[in-house]
C-alpha cells in the first residue's frame, strides 16, 4: 500500500474521512510514526543495507607524488594556521580530509579546511619550527564518519571484495570487533598504532552539524526560456553540509513566486541569514587567525519541496525536499547532475535554471544532524590497489591519483519519510497492515479510547511474533560439518575457516 491507501485505511477504521488537507496531514504524521516505529522494532532483514566503505591510506610526502617527482614538500610558518605544499596533492580533497589529522614535529592539529589540493587551514596555529620545505609531515585518518541515514552499525570487515587481494589467506581477515569507548580506555589501545588490516573498531563520540535558520529570496528576469515559468510557484530551504557530505537540520522553508519584475522566465537568488536577518557566512582566513572563522568549513545545500503545486502554490501533502543539481545549457559536463552547493565563504546562491529540480534528484532524509563515528583499529594504512593518474581528455573527465583499500559495511539504515501520495513503506506488504495498526493505537491513545487501542496494541504484539520468525536473523543455530582434522596432511587438504571451503 503507498501512502493514500495507508491514509483511507485509517479513514475506513475510524469511519470519518473529510477531504481536508490539515485531517489528511495529521494522518501522515501519524503513520510516518508508526512507520520509524515497526522498522525500529527489531532488527529486520530488509532494514538494512551493504555498502562498500573506503579506507584511507595515510597522505605521506613521498607517496602522494606525481612521477617523475621525489616528494611534495610542506610550507609551514610557527604561529600560522596555514599549510601550503610543493605540488599538488590529487587524495587531498574535502571530502575526505576535512577534520583529518595532520601531524608535524610529533604534534598532531585538526584540518579545519581543505582550501585547496595544495593549501589546508590547521585548528590552531602550528607551534613547531617554522620550515618551507619540510618532508616529515603525514596526513592521516584517525576516525571514519557512519552513512548518515546509519540507525545502527551491524558488521564492518575486510572481504575478498572488491578486490581478490589476500583471499584465503591465514590468519583469514574477517569481521572487525566492536569496543566500546570504556573497554578500549581500559586495555589502553594504542591510539595511533597503525597496520595493513583493522582488527576491531572503537566507538567514537559523534559530531554534530549545527541546525539552518532562515533564508531570504529575489527573483530576477531574464530573456532566455532556460528560467523559471511566469507566475509560477517553488518551496525552498536549505540546510548546512560538511565536505563529506553530513547533513544538518533544516532552515524554515519559504515559497516564492516568480513575478512581478519583467522577462520570459527567472532566476532564483536563495540568500541563508540568521533568524536575525543576518548573513550566514565564514569570514576569509586572515594571517592573524588564531582559531577557525565562524562557520568554517560549513557549506550550504538547498532543497526545493517536490509535494508541492507550482501553479497554485499549495502543499499537496507533508513536503519531500529534493536536491537541486547543477543543470545548465550543456547536458554532457561533468558537474550537471552534482548537487547545488554553497560554500562556507558565500552568503547566497542562484538557481539558473528550470532543469535544476529535476524530480528524480535524491531526496533528504530527515536528520537531525547527529552523525555516528568510529576508529577502526589499528588504524589502516595499506592498499590493494594503486590508480594511477589521467589527466582530463576532450572526451572524458580526470581520473585523480589513489591508493585503494575497500571493506563491507552492513547496517541498520533509515528509510525516507512517507510524503508524496505514492510513496510505500521500503518493506514487505505483510508489515503495511501493522503500520495501520501502529496509528491507529496512537489515534485512539490520542482520542481517550484507552480499550480500543489497547486492542491494536495486542494485535501488533501478535503479528509480530509471526513477522519475526521471517524476518529476522536467527544465530542461536550452526551447521556441523563432518569430522576432519584442520591441517592434515592425509585425507583431506588444510582448512580454510574463513570460506568453509578446502584449499587445494
Amino acid at each position: 500500500m503507498n501512502l493514500t491507501a495507508l491514509r483511507e485505511r485509517i479513514k475506513n477504521h475510524l469511519d470519518y474521512s473529510p477531504d481536508l488537507q490539515g485531517f489528511n496531514d495529521q494522518i501522515d504524521h501519524l503513520l510516518n510514526e508508526a512507520y520509524l516505529g515497526i522498522w525500529t522494532m527489531k532488527r529486520w532483514v530488509f532494514s538494512q543495507k551493504l555498502r562498500q566503505f573506503e579506507f584511507l591510506p595515510d597522505i605521506l610526502p613521498t607517496r602522494d607524488v606525481i612521477a617523475p617527482a621525489t616528494s611534495v614538500n610542506a610550507n609551514v610558518a610557527k604561529g600560522s594556521r596555514q599549510v601550503q605544499f610543493s605540488a599538488p596533492i590529487d587524495r587531498l580533497t574535502p571530502q575526505d580530509w576535512e577534520g583529518a589529522i595532520f601531524d608535524l614535529d610529533n604534534l598532531e592539529y585538526i584540518i579545519s579546511k581543505v582550501v585547496s589540493n595544495q593549501e589546508i587551514l590547521l585548528d590552531k596555529p602550528f607551534v613547531g619550527t617554522t620550515n618551507t620545505d619540510s618532508t616529515d609531515w603525514v596526513i592521516k585518518r584517525r576516525y571514519y564518519k557512519l552513512p548518515q541515514n546509519c540507525l545502527e552499525l551491524l558488521s564492518l570487515s575486510h572481504r575478498d571484495n572488491p578486490s581478490n587481494v589476500g583471499s584465503g589467506a591465514l590468519p583469514p581477515y574477517g569481521k572487525l570487533r566492536a569496543i566500546l569507548p570504556r573497554r578500549d580506555e581500559e586495555l589502553n589501545l594504542r591510539t595511533d598504532y597503525k597496520a595493513a588490516y583493522a582488527e576491531a573498531f572503537v566507538w567514537t563520540p559523534p559530531t554534530f552539524v549545527p541546525p539552518a535558520e532562515k533564508l531570504k529570496t529575489e527573483v530576477t528576469g531574464r530573456e532566455d526560456a532556460n528560467g523559471f515559468a511566469l507566475n509560477s510557484w517553488l518551496e525552498v530551504c536549505w540546510a548546512f553540509i560538511t565536505a563529506d557530505g553530513q547533513l544538518g537540520a533544516l532552515s524554515q522553508p519559504e515559497k516564492v513566486q516568480f513575478t512581478g519584475v519583467q522577462g520570459n522566465t527567472f532566476n532564483l537568488t536563495i540568500g541563508f541569514v540568521s533568524w536575525d536577518d543576518q548573513t550566514i557566512i565564514a569570514d576569509s582566513f586572515q594571517s592573524f587567525d588564531t582559531r577557525p572563522t565562524q562557520y568554517e568549513g560549513l557549506r550550504k545545500v538547498v532543497f526545493w519541496n517536490s509535494n508541492f503545486n507550482r501553479t497554485t502554490g499549495e502543499r499537496l501533502g507533508l513536503p519531500a525536499w529534493k536536491f537541486f543539481n547543477q543543470g545548465g545549457t550543456t547536458r554532457n559536463t561533468t558537474s550537471y547532475l552534482e548537487s547545488v552547493i554553497a560554500l562556507d565563504t558565500v552568503g547566497s546562491v542562484t538557481i539558473n535554471f528550470f532543469n535544476q529540480i529535476d524530480p528524480g534528484n535524491p531526496r533528504y532524509i530527515e536528520i537531525d544532524g547527529q552523525h555516528l563515528r568510529i576508529r577502526p583499529y589499528p588504524r589502516v594504512d595499506a592498499w590493494d590497489v594503486t590508480v594511477t593518474q589521467q589527466a582530463a581528455t576532450v572526451s572524458y573527465s580526470k581520473v585523480p591519483q589513489n591508493f585503494i583499500r575497500i571493506g563491507e559495511q552492513r547496517y541498520v539504515y533509515k528509510p525516507p519519510l512517507l510524503a508524496e501520495g505514492t510513496d510505500t513503506p521500503e518493506m514487505p506488504f505483510e508489515f503495511h497492515q501493522l503500520i495501520v495498526y501502529k496509528a491507529l493505537e496512537d489515534v485512539y491513545l490520542k482520542l481517550g479510547n484507552i480499550q480500543m487501542s489497547d486492542t491494536f496494541r495486542r494485535r501488533i504484539n501478535e503479528k509480530v511474533k509471526d513477522l519475526e520468525r521471517r524476518y529476522c536473523d536467527h544465530i542461536d543455530s550452526s551447521i556441523v560439518r563432518g569430522r576432519f582434522n584442520i591441517g592434515a596432511t592425509e585425507g583431506f587438504a588444510p582448512y580454510d575457516a574463513q570460506s568453509l571451503r578446502r584449499l587445494s
